[in-house]
């Protein structure tokens, strides 16, 4: 069950408005798959029956938080509200910890750049094509069909048309078909680096002016 770290209160579901609310609280999501833990108080009322009352005792675990904050972050991933898990992580988590969180929060941006990036296509020869993972699937398969063609000695490929990202049918040589899928990979390969270079950069930062300096830069 998911529960409030902080009051023992017990939630039905997570939802923008419940992370918001725990936000604002300063509160702690936790889940506990247990019953939670009380402790008796009498309260003696003169010239009646004495009244008992349940509070709350907080041993919520570690672990039950983790699994809380993990909760979060798969509500607000799948729902886009990725910048509302880095904001619920940096209201739960204390002073000398936040720093950890900014790189974490840096580290998913710069990642989100990347993935922009590696799918917004590439301009050949003043066309531009798709280059999502499938679209360099079949590029480097028809690269090494083409290759294998070559080498057997058949040369039995003379012309490949591919698709641009404007549905025009554009023709290449093999040699030139070679040269633009090396291009394809090449880009590729420049945009990973880029955001590992980056990402180092941002392991070594040593406060939160050193990450703002860290930027995807086109």
């Amino acid at each position: 069950m998911l529960v409030t770290k902080n009051n023992g209160s017990i939630l039905e579901n997570i939802n923008i408005e419940t992370i918001k609310d725990i936000i604002e609280k300063n509160h702690i999501l936790a889940i506990v798959n247990r019953a939670l833990s009380y402790k008796e108080n009498i309260i003696k009322i003169e010239g009646s029956d004495d009244y008992v009352e349940n509070i709350y005792q907080d041993d919520i675990t570690p672990q039950e938080i983790e699994n809380g904050t993990k909760a979060v972050k798969e509500y607000c991933f799948a729902n886009n509200y990725e910048n509302l898990y880095f904001e619920y992580l940096l209201a739960i988590s204390q002073e000398d910890e936040k720093l950890n969180v900014l790189k974490e929060k840096k580290k998913h941006e710069i990642q989100t750049k990347r993935d922009e990036a590696l799918e917004s296509g590439l301009i050949y020869n003043e066309h531009t094509f798709q280059t999502r993972k499938e679209d360099k699937q079949n590029i480097i398969g028809a690269a090494t069909n083409l290759m294998l063609d070559m080498q057997s000695g058949t040369n039995s490929i003379s012309e490949i048309i591919w698709i641009d990202i404007n549905d025009e049918k554009v023709t290449f040589t093999p040699q030139d078909f070679l040269i633009f899928a090396s291009s394809v990979a090449y880009h590729t390969q420049e945009i990973i680096f880029k955001a590992n270079a980056l990402k180092e950069r941002i392991e070594q930062a040593k406060s939160e002016q050193d990450l703002e300096t860290i930027v995807w830069e086109k």
